[in-house]
């Protein structure tokens, strides 16, 4: 049952990304992704940092720091919206293959403190064809830094893909060269995905402090060769830090 609602959640974010580089979907005010952590709004305003770390950021102050519509020239802004679900499924065909496993539901480890996110399309340049998904979540800062190690890992560790699930599988994990912003970055490509679809997904992970921003991008002109944007990453991390102070 579980692995039905994600790979419902998994579905639905590779159609939203489709949907955005075809650039068929009507505009609409970007607004916040509907997610697991939800439930977990009102503790973010509560928590306090353990260890001395960065305090986690708040659902309210994620959404003032996604990209809107105006703030990256030549792309088209939308909300993200995603089913609620629970916590990820983690059994793959190695303990290795977890962590990149779980970007398939934009998922880490631990459970994130808040949750929000956009869709973004291009609408000229060279990009054109890439719908990119992207969700900041946040993280106590010790949970941020673990899931990024844990992904680093897995990245390397899980070469010849995994299997989730007959409807969450990649039969390959491809390293790509991560870009240079945030404090630690990590970048893939998947070949294989979601229900039966073999079209490669990328994604790009960034940790800023106890943020983590994630990218999903997928690409219906040149799909062998689909990478996240720079220009996406580098404007969503620039806004990010700024909230962030």
């Amino acid at each position: 049952m579980a692995r039905n609602v994600w790979a419902r959640v998994a579905a639905a974010a590779v159609v939203s990304v489709l949907v955005a580089g075809c650039g068929g979907a009507e505009e609409e005010p970007a607004g916040t992704v509907s997610s697991s952590a939800s439930a977990s709004e009102a503790a973010a305003s509560a928590s306090v940092s353990g260890g001395g770390g960065l305090e986690p950021l708040t659902k309210a102050e994620l959404t003032k720091a996604l990209l809107e519509q105006g703030d990256l020239a030549d792309y088209q802004v939308q909300d993200l919206a995603a089913p609620e679900a629970g916590a990820a499924p983690a059994n793959t065909d190695g303990e290795l293959c977890a962590a990149v496993a779980s970007m398939l539901l934009f998922a880490t480890s631990a459970e994130p403190v808040a949750v929000a996110g956009r869709t973004v399309s291009p609408t000229a340049g060279d990009s054109l064809g890439t719908g990119t998904s992207l969700v900041l979540q946040s993280y106590q800062e010790a949970d941020a830094e673990q899931g990024m190690a844990d992904l680093q890992a897995s990245v390397v560790g899980c070469p010849d893909g995994f299997e989730l699930s007959d409807d969450l599988k990649a039969s390959a994990v491809k390293s790509l060269d991560a870009p240079d912003v945030g404090d630690e970055a990590v970048a893939f490509r998947l070949s294989g995905g979601v229900l039966g679809a073999d079209t490669p997904t990328a994604y790009t992970v960034v940790r800023s402090g106890s943020t983590l921003a994630i990218f999903f991008a997928v690409n219906l002109i040149k799909p062998k060769t689909v990478a996240v944007p720079d220009e996406v990453v580098a404007a969503q991390i620039g806004k990010l830090e700024k909230v962030a102070g």
